[in-house]
């Protein structure tokens, strides 16, 4: 009989799962996550919260056959009709200092829960120490700040995510933890005590310490099945791991071929709706301009493209002179790259104009007067 596999049932496994229903796939599913009940994973260190995708009632309505249990070692699938799919996301990376088990991760549903039982049995103001500046990082200052606590955020630089938001928009960010309320430490951790941690030769009390130290791809069970890894599953363009034609890799924990291991929400869909169209031999859509949003303290950031290869880089102050937004060139003058705060429709009008090739002058990305629909109209004339 027809079978697909799902193993791991973050954004990338549902959304296959959801896909295939879609696309009136006909075989037997199968979702298996540890974790239960399917979830999204941006609200954990927004909101500390678990968001389901969908009530359980959806998969028994759809037939979709939800395991729980780990599957460490599923079969290689034998038949034509056979799917195995690999997606196992991503792992909190460890943190390597003195002590450090007594920092708290925050990348399962599990761990937001726990931190948010403990900032709601705390008093108020608890001091609560942020190892890591990074996305999850940042959002998680933000919640917690927003829930009385008094946080400290430490970070080895002064513009985290420079690489992800272009350096102007990293540091203007990270300037603004300041503004609301936040103690930025721009020196690396270097021991962690069970209320404490010691950063640049100083002790600094907390109550609560959590590590957002980075994300790793989990290829456990792919290494474990022999599967080629290198910075995550290898890929061809169609999601089809090196060497198998019935196994597909996608989300986190996936890498193609010659391309940067993408982490984004966004991405993950893509890779989903790929593996889909390869699962039931329809046509594959194509890849959209990478994309992904933060929301922190009073701002909702966006990113369009990859800055790592802009060479060069734009920015477009507002009216107050305040940092809207950063746009990144290559070498050749292309738009390759944005990001924006509370950017309205300019995201999308950006992606439109990457996805077509399709560059402005540098007058009008700096320039707040050109709004999204100018500013595609001129990319276009």
């Amino acid at each position: 009989m027809a079978r697909v596999q799902i193993v791991g049932a973050g954004v990338a496994g549902f959304t296959l799962t959801r896909e295939l229903i879609q696309r009136g796939y006909r075989g037997e599913i199968v979702l298996c996550d540890p974790q239960g009940l399917p979830y999204d994973r941006p609200p954990l260190s927004k909101a500390l919260r678990r968001e389901y995708f969908m009530p359980a009632s959806w998969y028994a309505e759809h037939g979709v056959q939800l395991r729980t249990e780990a599957i460490n070692d599923p079969a290689l699938p034998e038949a034509a009709d056979e799917w195995l799919v690999l997606a196992t996301g991503s792992r909190a990376k460890k943190l390597t200092v003195p002590g450090a088990e007594h920092a708290l991760s925050l990348h399962t549903a599990d761990e937001a829960e726990l931190i948010a039982r403990r900032l709601d049995q705390g008093m108020f103001a608890m001091p609560v120490a942020i190892i890591g500046a990074g996305l999850v990082g940042a959002e998680f200052a933000s919640a917690a700040r927003q829930a009385g606590a008094q946080v400290t955020l430490y970070s080895a630089s002064s513009a985290p995510l420079a690489r992800v938001l272009g350096e102007e928009m990293a540091r203007e960010l990270h300037a603004a933890h300041r503004r609301n309320g936040v103690t930025c430490v721009d020196a690396a951790v270097t021991e962690v005590g069970p209320d404490y941690v010691v950063a640049a030769g100083q002790r600094h009390e907390a109550a609560l310490i959590v590590a957002a130290v980075g994300a790793e791809a989990d290829t456990t069970v792919a290494e474990g099945l022999g599967l080629v890894v290198d910075d995550g599953i290898l890929v061809d363009d169609a999601q089809r791991v090196i060497g198998q034609q019935q196994v597909l890799a996608i989300g986190d924990a996936a890498r193609r071929v010659d391309h940067p291991r993408a982490v984004h929400w966004e991405a993950a869909m893509d890779d989903a709706a790929i593996a889909a169209a390869v699962i039931t031999g329809q046509p594959a859509p194509s890849r959209k301009v990478d994309w992904f949003w933060s929301d922190r303290h009073d701002a909702h950031v966006e990113v369009v493209g990859d800055f790592t290869r802009a060479s060069s880089h734009i920015s477009r102050l507002g009216r107050r002179g305040n940092l809207e937004a950063v746009f990144g060139l290559d070498s050749a003058g292309n738009l390759v790259a944005a990001s924006m705060v509370d950017g309205g429709l300019l995201s999308k009008a950006l992606r439109r104009l990457m996805d077509a090739g399709v560059t402005p002058t540098a007058e009008q990305l700096a320039d707040p007067s050109v709004g999204p629909r100018e500013l595609a109209k001129a990319g276009r004339s």
